[in-house]
């Protein structure tokens, strides 16, 4: 072999060795990278109108929620199959699986067909999985996750469900009066099978306190299961002094769960669920739904805060109920009890559509299922009902991170899902 023949094979393998570098850099830098974490909030009433009385309720005028900081924003259309106005069931198995079911189905298409969940498709992909919810794990909100029934409301049902599924890495939430099966057995009598019972042989871990929890090592892959209260999870200010450890705020939660999901290399999804700012709404409550929704927005702060840079965050409404509207002309200071009391002219500040409202006045002869509470917080109801209806109108999704671009101008909750699943 000549010199310059040499000379020629050496040039050429450097050229081609220089091609693959560089082709290896710009595949890498042209690919699209999934986010590590990807964090879903779902809550009711998340609607222009009532985040901005939310928003005056926190700090007044010149206030600022969390959420606003989100650069995407989009409004999105909730229907279900066979009603305009979705309820909790179907608005719930549209953002978890992606299509729109008959009104209280979970997870089942109208052709019979049996939906994965967000949550499955990120398991089956090698993310770690959370769920939280402030109400039941066997409510229709959270179990839109695992469950496949046409009867949303069968809470025995979906809770036999959740048990003889593949667990999720970690559940938090109430409901632990669900799990503990009362029904007899053949042949026996006597004591209620305990959850421990019901999940034997699973592998689960069950808590009965934030404190339980956060004492698991993080780096065990044991799914952990806590049932932190018997019934929903209510806040610090609602819970009885029956010696029972207090709940923690939503956002405490949603720390706890990011400590917890965040060691599995291949990335989680996390699934934050607040049906209570809707339950609030369905007895009229005004302060404590505005209150929920200051709360929500708190953790959504804290998912941004500990999740990290390379992480997607969604934040979606489901459904509106009751119609809340915040009427008048409040200063620009105004805020907390300011904003729900009689104003200066003397009317109700804040007005719903329908439910059972807190009347003006005592009612002569209180009528069973209405709240008979008069005076300075008074919010009445346009259309008396013991409880609200759920009504017409498109709720807010916002969005940051790597994907959340897609979030604008008006989507389908089922566009949400697609969103979603594309990230994981």
């Amino acid at each position: 072999m000549t010199m310059k023949l040499r000379n020629r094979l050496i040039a050429l393998g450097c050229l081609i060795l220089f091609l693959a570098v560089a082709g290896g850099v710009l595949f890498l830098g042209g690919a699209s990278k999934k986010p590590f974490a990807v964090i879903l909030f779902v809550g009711d009433n998340l609607s222009p109108s009532a985040l901005t009385a939310a928003r005056l309720f926190s700090g007044g005028g010149e206030a600022r929620l969390q959420m606003e900081d989100f650069p995407n924003t989009a409004l999105c259309r909730n229907a279900a199959n066979d009603y305009s106005v979705p309820e909790s069931a179907s608005a719930s198995t549209a953002i978890a699986s992606g299509k729109r079911v008959n009104k209280g189905c979970l997870g089942i298409a109208p052709s019979g067909e049996k939906l994965p969940s967000l949550l499955e498709t990120a398991s089956s992909r090698g993310r770690s999985t959370g769920l939280i919810t402030t109400g039941r794990i066997t409510g229709p909100t959270a179990a839109a996750y695992f469950a496949k029934t046409l009867d949303g409301s069968n809470r025995e049902a979906i809770a036999r469900q959740y048990a003889e599924q593949m667990p999720m890495d970690l559940v938090i939430g109430g409901g632990a009066e669900d799990f503990e099966d009362t029904a007899p057995k053949e042949g026996k009598t006597g004591s209620p099978e305990s959850s421990g019972k019901l999940f034997a042989g699973k592998g689960v871990q069950i808590v009965k306190s934030v404190a339980e929890l956060e004492s698991q090592p993080f780096w065990k892959k044991t799914p952990l299961l806590a049932l932190l209260s018997n019934g929903p999870l209510l806040p610090a200010q609602q819970q009885a002094g029956d010696g029972t450890s207090p709940i923690p705020s939503l956002s405490e939660l949603v720390r706890v769960a990011i400590r917890k999901l965040q060691s599995d290399r291949q990335g989680y999804l996390l699934v934050v669920d607040d049906p209570m700012i809707g339950d609030a709404a369905l007895s009229n409550d005004g302060e404590k739904m505005l209150q929920r929704i200051v709360d929500f927005d708190h953790a959504v702060a804290t998912a941004r805060r500990y999740a990290g840079d390379h992480s997607l965050i969604v934040v979606a409404g489901r459904e509106t109920i009751g119609g809340l509207q915040l009427n008048g002309y409040p200063f620009l200071r105004d805020k907390g009890v300011a904003i729900l009391a009689l104003n200066a002219q003397g009317y109700p500040s804040l007005c719903w559509s329908t439910g059972p409202g807190f009347s003006m006045e005592p009612p002569s002869r209180p009528r069973k299922g209405f709240s008979s509470q008069p005076g300075i917080l008074a919010q009445p109801s346009a259309f008396p009902l013991p409880y609200a209806m759920g009504v017409a109108g498109d709720v807010l999704a916002i969005g940051t991170g790597e994907g959340s671009e897609k979030i604008h101008g008006f989507l389908d909750l089922t566009d949400l899902h697609a969103l979603l699943e594309q990230s994981l």
